[in-house]
């Protein structure tokens, strides 16, 4: 397990106009087989800590978030993904269309991860999101 920085961008898109956050993260990234994990912990307003894994594989990616959010999200180009949203404002569903990623690896370790999807709360498109995770090896 080695020691990463992560900068995660998430922008979002609705009615034409995008919003966009950053955040940094300390992180820990550790291979297991072909896969990648990365773990860091997010402080969420309105909701406290939730313990965060990405898990990248070949063909696709996953997250699991737990703690004051819960949920475990998995993204693959063309794919659709249904699951649940558990927060301190309800329980909602979720539908995920993902229509582009890509992940560049440097040193044979990702680098650059990148999805751009549509989301569906509840049956009712919540609009176009965009992930970018930039991960600094120490």
């Amino acid at each position: 397990m080695q020691e990463v920085q992560v900068e995660l961008t998430s922008r979002h898109k609705m009615y034409d106009e995008w919003q966009e956050d950053t955040h940094q993260y300390l992180g820990c990234c550790t291979q297991k087989g072909s896969d990648w994990y990365l773990t860091y912990k997010e402080q969420i307003e309105g909701a406290g800590e939730v313990n965060t894994v990405w898990k990248f594989s070949q063909q696709s990616i996953s997250l699991l978030r737990q703690g004051a959010i819960q949920t475990k999200q998995r993204f693959q180009k063309g794919e659709t993904d249904r699951t649940t949203y558990h927060s301190p404002h309800g329980i909602f569903s979720m539908e995920i269309n993902v229509y582009k990623m890509k992940r560049n690896d440097e040193n044979e370790r990702p680098s650059v991860i990148q999805i751009s999807y549509q989301l569906w709360l509840n049956e009712q498109y919540a609009g176009d999101h965009e992930i970018s995770l930039q991960i600094s090896w120490q």
